[in-house]
């Protein structure tokens, strides 16, 4: 399978996911399930395109970077989320964002970088999309993957510690 078919089939996915989840009351435990897949297939779209997609456009750097910059903005905004409560009044404009923010990304990736700004072989494309494809279907798979995401997923939920100066290693709530 080609690499760029790979990559639209997998920001269908991620979309398809945003538009389910936007259909689910906020307070639902479906929707933190829903979230949750969404948190673990996002998960695997920024690894096979941070290890496979972008190194093979790597001649493409500017582009690859702004990628880079994108997939940051995608995680901070999806961090605000998930500190917001469901109940929250705010909570629906924080999804929102997030689904805006994802999906500018994933615009922008398909307009800029595929195909890629530079040339690439129908060969190398195909290799790369298997390779894309066999990644996603064993982190799927993967129990580790799963525990990571999770881990991943708290991290993002908790508040950041506040230090005051001189009080390495004291929280202050």
């Amino acid at each position: 399978m080609n690499a760029y078919d790979v990559l639209f089939e997998h920001h269908r996915v991620l979309r398809g996911l945003c538009e389910r989840i936007t259909a689910i009351p906020p307070e639902a435990d479906e929707r933190q399930a829903a979230l949750d897949e969404l948190l673990f297939e996002l998960d695997i779209h920024m690894r096979i395109e941070d290890d496979l997609f972008y190194p093979a456009v790597a001649a493409a750097s500017a582009l690859v970077a702004i990628a880079h910059a994108e997939h940051r903005q995608v995680w901070d905004q999806l961090a605000v989320l998930l500190r917001t409560a469901p109940t929250a009044p705010n909570y629906q404009d924080e999804w929102s964002s997030f689904v805006r923010v994802l999906d500018a990304h994933a615009s922008e990736e398909e307009r800029d970088l595929c195909p890629a700004p530079i040339h690439l072989s129908e060969d190398l494309l195909d290799n790369l999309g298997n390779q894309m494809v066999e990644r996603i279907a064993r982190l799927r798979q993967s129990r580790l993957n799963r525990l990571r995401v999770r881990g991943r997923a708290a991290l993002l939920r908790r508040d950041a510690p506040v230090f005051e100066i001189g009080e390495l290693g004291r929280h202050r709530p």
